[in-house]
């Protein structure tokens, strides 16, 4: 049984100047005085109307909160409308708030002191019709007792009765020293509050001339539209609104858009091409911080200090959903610091075989330009925050799968995308960093290394991983797995090293999905299922904005054990059509994980498992000797083994022996910038390989259609 506690409002006054605020009155005026005139009249009466309480309800793992100014204020509010009296209406609406929010901030007084005398903490706050369903409302009156201890109920609508009344939700702690209870107006829908600092979108215009492809255009004036399927249609990331003009509606558009939405406008870009000029209007993200997984420093997590005398270098890893780059001591071998930033290369498409045929189609200038301007921004962003050590910076090691360092070197990409699969080049050379970079370059007379690859398909990322983990040094068996786009393993040891790349796609990345995203600020990364229920954390406690890769599998392993999706893959009712609710984003839409959604990650984590099984088997090394499990990437580097081999991403006899190592590769270009590996070693590692093409493999086949179901 929840422990209730009732806290009442003690002289709470209405703040005047807020409420002229909150009704867009400016500081001076005579319209302000007027308005100004009127509020100080409603306030005597306010103030006796006034009945503020709150119930607070503590259960195992959350607290539940239901305030209230009381019947009495919402009659009287009633009242003007009815009347007619819009003005006073106003007003008095703005002041009420004002109270709620002074009731709000007295009971977190009071709550911080109740949580000591309870011994737990605050670890986020969560606040119903924002960054929970509006139905969670009803739960947090029946946790508190609301209609019984403080007067307030929940209409059909899921609205609080008196309307004068807030519910919030909150996560226990351990740690009592939290206490993570602020209103975080970024993260709240009401986008035209006057007390709102900042907004995570923005609407850009545009418009785009006749005869024009929309998409091309677009990023053709500098904005990165994101086409996770290869501007095919299929994921509806690429939409746009027309303002002005026509835009003529495409099979794939009726597929994505309802009939109310095609009416207003919305179209995908990708499949657009305008007939006449057509002002747009196109939505983006504002810039945010970006949070994948770098390498890990030295220095236990903070950034150190340049040091005088000592030479610098930049580690990179280029991958095909992100970006991670590294201020590196060469002197000391240290992480100075980290940057990391989304590959913009994901407007041509998600995985490595779209922006081959993308390059193949005459776009392999673009997509070098874009990756090019993604490294010296992230270049510029560490040397900018360490000047001291911009006159010494003059190398850089780039790690790469074998697409992406054709990409950033304008290699032809004919010989990757078709059979026997023969790139122009593995990596392993040097070059002068104006011939990689271009000249506005952030290392002038600097060169960059290209560590070396194995295959079209196990690339110089991978070699820096298996050196990174001692697989190609020690007598044990290990196997190691990268868990990207492509899902490349290594298994073996000194002796002998089996590898493979298994056609992942991006779904455990969140391309193609609904709702996916990368690793940003907001992105759920954490999912658990109470009571039929979802319970997100998401990446800085941010206003939920899509779900990511950990996130998805999460999932995926709650829906599994709560029976909400059965062995194949299939949603229950009422999920099936619409999908299961995570959360909702700051204009109110339902993220959730759709059955299309579901289909994807079961290919996804499929062909992952097939591939694992398949090399296992085509070693012929016994299973049992598999010592250690090798989980690389940002991606794994936040995966919890048991949740993967849940769903059966992983097998479950090797979960137990599975360590997350983070970004090896990035690991791997430090380590050669510090000449802890030498370009000898990493060569010896990448030539002492046999690939396993599981393309051409009929066991993976079949075992690609055996691990489907979950």
């Amino acid at each position: 049984m929840a422990d209730i506690r009732i806290i009442r409002g003690q002289r709470i006054v209405p703040d005047v100047a807020q409420a002229l605020d909150f009704t867009g009155y400016g500081q001076n005026g005579e319209g302000r005085e007027r308005a100004e005139g009127m509020c100080r009249e409603l306030v005597p009466l306010l103030r006796r109307l006034l009945q503020a309480k709150a119930a607070l309800a503590f259960t195992d793992e959350e607290l539940y909160v239901v305030m209230t100014l009381g019947p009495a204020v919402s009659r009287q509010l009633d009242r003007y409308q009815d009347d007619g009296d819009l003005m006073t209406a106003l007003l008095f609406n703005a002041m009420a708030d004002t109270c709620l929010f002074a009731l709000e901030k007295q009971v977190l007084q009071q709550l911080r002191l109740i949580c000591r005398q309870k011994g737990c903490g605050i670890a986020c706050r969560h606040e119903p019709g924002s960054d929970l369903p509006l139905a969670v409302q009803a739960e947090a009156v029946r946790q508190t007792a609301a209609g019984r201890t403080i007067g307030v109920k929940v209409n059909d609508s899921l609205a609080l009765s008196p309307a004068k009344s807030m519910s919030l939700v909150f996560e226990l702690s351990d740690d009592a020293d939290r206490f993570e209870v602020r209103h975080d107006c970024s993260a709240c829908p009401k986008t035209d509050c006057s007390r709102r600092r900042t907004e995570k979108m923005k609407n850009v215009r545009l418009v785009c001339p006749a005869g024009r492809r929309v998409h091309e255009y677009i990023q053709s004036q500098g904005i990165d539209l994101a086409l996770p399927c290869g501007g095919r249609g299929m994921c509806g990331k690429c939409r746009v609104r027309v303002v002005k003009g026509n835009l003529t509606v495409t099979p794939e558009d009726e597929r994505i858009f309802s009939k109310e939405q095609l009416q207003d406008g919305w179209r995908l870009a990708c499949r657009a091409v305008t007939k006449e000029a057509v002002e747009l209007s196109i939505p983006v993200p504002e810039k945010q911080g970006f949070a994948a997984v770098a390498a890990e420093k030295d220095s236990g997590g903070a950034e150190k200090d340049v040091t005088e005398g000592h030479d610098y270098g930049l580690a990179v890893d280029i991958g095909t959903t992100t970006l991670a780059m590294a201020l590196v001591d060469c002197t000391d071998g240290q992480i100075t610091a980290t940057a990391t930033a989304v590959n913009s290369q994901r407007a041509f498409g998600a995985d490595v075989v779209s922006r081959i045929e993308a390059a193949c189609r005459g776009q392999g200038k673009a997509l070098q330009q874009a990756v090019r301007r993604d490294l010296c921004t992230l270049g510029r962003q560490l040397l900018d925050e360490h000047p001291a050590a911009a006159s010494t910076c003059r190398k850089m090691a780039v790690a790469a799968n074998t697409t992406m360092l054709h990409l950033l070197m304008g290699w032809s990409c004919e010989g990757l995308g078709n059979w026997p699969f023969r790139p122009v080049s593995l990596g392993g050379g040097t070059y002068d960093a104006a011939e990689v970079l271009g000249p506005q370059n952030p290392l002038p007379g600097g060169k960059v290394t290209l560590l070396p690859g194995m295959t079209a398909y196990v690339g110089a990322d991978i070699t820096a991983g298996i050196w990174q983990c001692g697989l190609a040094a020690s007598d044990e068996v290990s196997l190691f797995v990268d868990l990207g786009t492509n899902g490349e393993m290594a298994l073996g040891n000194r002796d002998k090293r089996f590898i493979a790349s298994a056609p992942a796609g991006p779904a455990l990345e969140g391309g193609k999905l609904t709702w996916g995203t990368g690793s940003v600020p907001g992105a759920i990364c954490g999912v658990r299922i109470e009571r039929g229920r979802a319970k997100v954390r998401t990446i800085d406690n941010a206003l939920p904005v899509g779900i990511c890769g950990t996130g998805i599998i999460e999932a995926m392993a709650a829906l599994v054990a709560e029976g909400l999706v059965d062995a194949t893959g299939k949603l229950a009712d009422p999920y099936f059509h619409k999908g299961f609710p995570l959360a909702s984003t700051l204009d109110y839409e339902r993220i959730t994980l759709s059955q299309q959604d579901i289909r994807e990650i079961q290919m996804a984590k499929s062909a992952i498992r097939a591939g694992i099984e398949s090399l296992i088997e085509r070693s012929g090394i016994e299973r049992r000797r598999i010592q250690k499990v090798w989980l690389a990437g940002g991606f794994g580097y936040y995966l919890d083994p048991g949740r993967a081999a849940v769903i059966g991403l992983l097998p479950k006899d090797l979960a137990d022996r599975t360590t997350a190592v983070g970004n090896t590769s990035l690991q791997g270009a430090v380590s050669l910038l510090t000449g802890a590996v030498t370009m000898e070693e990493l060569q010896a590692v990448a030539a002492g390989a046999e690939e396993v093409v599981l393309g051409n493999d009929e066991a993976f086949q079949h075992l690609y259609i055996e691990y489907m179901n979950f």
